[in-house]
């Protein structure tokens, strides 16, 4: 199970302003752990549940999702492992980060 805090949490106080970046060219710490992750997890499964937490999972909804299926498919959080860097950019231009995290 791989589970992304997409809270606000992740706001920075550089020129960044946040973790997260929705630019694939641009560097990113979330970028850099999911290939590690995808480069070792692939040689023990496939594939993975993928999950959110710490943002609003449908846009302009004032509550947040302390957990929510990041592919946006509630009936299938299972991810390829191969495609889980495009579904955490795909989840990432589809939330809203928020506060606060509950876990």
């Amino acid at each position: 199970m791989i589970g992304i805090d997409y809270s606000m949490s992740n706001l920075t106080f550089d020129d960044r302003k946040c973790i997260h970046s929705v630019n694939e060219d641009k560097p990113n710490e979330y970028r850099d752990l999911i290939q590690a992750i995808s480069k070792s997890f692939k040689l023990i499964s496939p594939s993975a549940l993928f999950y959110g937490f710490g943002a609003n999972s449908v846009t302009k909804v004032t509550e947040v999702s302390d957990l929510f299926v990041a592919t946006g498919d509630l009936l299938n959080p299972i991810v390829m492992i191969d495609n889980l860097e495009k579904e955490y950019y795909a989840a990432l231009r589809r939330v809203e980060l928020n506060l606060p995290v509950k876990f």
